[in-house]
C-alpha cells in the first residue's frame, strides 16, 4: 500500500516532464550485495539431466570463449584470467483482449576476452532492438519475430572508455545474413548527484546500419531511494528516439517504483505514456502496468508475469487489458546474475 500512496503522489507528476530521453539495458547485474534472508526452499525441482544440461552448456560457453581469447591474445608469461561470457535465453508469451495472442523469443551471447588490454568484447545478439519502437524497449515489450530488423549481428565492442565525465562503449559489426549489413554503435553514459537525494542517469546512444541508415536514442532517469537500504526506489524517466528511415521521433514518459520485497521476489509498479511525431505529433498510448518477477531455480531461472491495462490510439483510447508472461535462462560457469536487484547508478 505504501508503494502505490507514494506511486500516485510524487510519480503521476513526473509522467509530463518534456525532456527527450530512454533508458538502456547493459549486462545483467551481478548477485545482489545487500543481503536478503531467504525465503523457502526452491520453487521448482528439476530433474538431473536438466541441471545436467545447464551446466554443460555453461562450460561449452566458457570453453569455447576462453579458446577465443587465448588464440587471440594470451602472452606466454601470462596466466588464465576468469571468463564471464554468458548465454541468455528468453521467452515471452503476451495475450491483451483487443490484440491477438502473441509468442516471441530471443537468445543473446556474450563472450568475454578477459586478456585483451583495452577491455574488448566479442558480441553476438539474435534479433537487435536498435529499430524497435521506443515504447518496447523501455516496457521489455520487443517483438522481434514481427520486426523488419531480425537477423543475428556479430562484431566487437569496447567497453567502458572515458570521455570526459561520460563513460562510452562502441561497437562494429555486421548483420549476419545476406547481404551482408555492416553496422556500428556508440553508447555513452553519465551519473551526477542531485539535491534532495536524487540522482540522475544520462545516456545518448547513435547507431548507423548500412541498410537503414542512422538512428539515435537519448534518455535520462531520475532515480530516488525511498528507504536507506534501496530496497525501494523510485524512477521517474523521459526519452526520445529518432529513425531516420521513416523520419519519426518517438517520445517516452514514465515512472516506476521497484519494491523488493524478498530475496526472491521484485514488485514493479509502473505508469507511463508514449507519443509519435508523424504523421502528427499524437500520444500513441498510455498504460497502466504491475509486474511480479520471482528468481524460481538458483541464480539462472526466473519469472516475471505482468498485468497490464492499455489506452492505445489504435482502438480509440479504449481499455485494453492484458497480460505478459516472461522466463529467462541464464548460462553461465563463473558469472551470478540476479534480474531482481535494482539500485540507484553511482557517479
Amino acid at each position: 500500500m505504501r508503494c502505490l500512496l507514494l506511486f500516485s503522489t510524487l510519480l503521476a507528476p513526473a509522467m509530463w516532464l518534456a525532456l527527450p530521453v530512454v533508458c538502456l539495458a547493459n549486462d545483467p547485474p551481478e548477485a545482489d550485495p545487500r543481503l536478503l534472508p531467504e525465503d523457502g526452499p526452491e520453487d521448482i525441482i528439476f530433474s538431473g539431466w536438466l541441471e545436467e544440461t545447464q551446466t554443460s552448456l555453461s562450460d561449452t560457453i566458457i570453453d569455447m570463449s576462453s579458446n577465443i581469447d587465448h588464440f587471440l591474445s594470451l602472452e606466454e608469461d601470462e596466466a588464465p584470467m576468469v571468463n564471464e561470457s554468458y548465454l541468455r535465453i528468453r521467452i515471452q508469451p503476451k495475450y491483451s483482449h483487443r490484440e491477438y495472442f502473441e509468442f516471441d523469443s530471443s537468445v543473446s551471447l556474450r563472450m568475454d576476452l578477459p586478456h585483451t588490454e583495452k577491455n574488448w568484447k566479442l558480441i553476438f545478439e539474435t534479433d537487435p532492438e536498435d529499430f524497435e519502437s521506443l515504447e518496447d524497449k523501455e516496457r521489455g515489450l520487443v517483438e522481434t519475430t514481427r520486426n523488419g530488423n531480425r537477423g543475428a549481428i556479430g562484431g566487437v565492442r569496447l567497453e567502458s572508455r572515458q570521455v570526459g565525465e561520460w563513460y562510452a562503449d562502441f561497437d562494429l559489426g555486421l548483420k549476419l545474413r545476406l547481404p551482408l549489413d555492416p553496422f556500428t554503435r556508440a553508447h555513452f553514459r553519465r551519473v551526477d548527484k542531485l539535491g534532495e537525494g536524487w540522482t540522475a542517469l544520462l545516456q545518448q546512444e547513435f547507431f548507423y546500419y548500412h541498410s537503414r541508415g542512422p538512428g539515435s536514442v537519448t534518455s535520462a532517469d531520475f532515480f530516488y531511494a525511498v528507504d536507506p537500504t534501496e530496497l525501494t526506489i523510485l524512477r521517474a524517466g523521459t526519452s526520445a528516439q529518432f529513425l531516420d528511415d521513416d523520419n519519426n521521433w518517438q517520445f517516452v514518459n514514465l515512472a516506476e517504483i521497484y519494491d523488493r520485497v524478498s530475496s526472491r521476489n521484485l514488485f514493479t509498479y509502473t505508469i507511463g505514456v508514449s507519443a509519435n511525431s508523424r504523421p502528427d505529433l499524437a500520444v500513441e498510448n498510455a498504460w497502466l502496468a504491475f509486474s511480479w518477477q520471482r528468481r524460481l531455480h538458483k541464480n539462472w531461472l526466473y519469472m516475471k508475469l505482468t498485468p497490464t491495462i492499455n489506452f492505445q490510439e489504435e482502438f480509440d483510447y479504449k481499455a485494453n487489458p492484458g497480460l505478459l508472461a516472461e522466463i529467462e535462462l541464464y548460462f553461465s560457469k563463473n558469472r551470478q546474475f540476479n534480474q531482481l536487484y535494482r539500485s540507484i547508478p553511482r557517479p
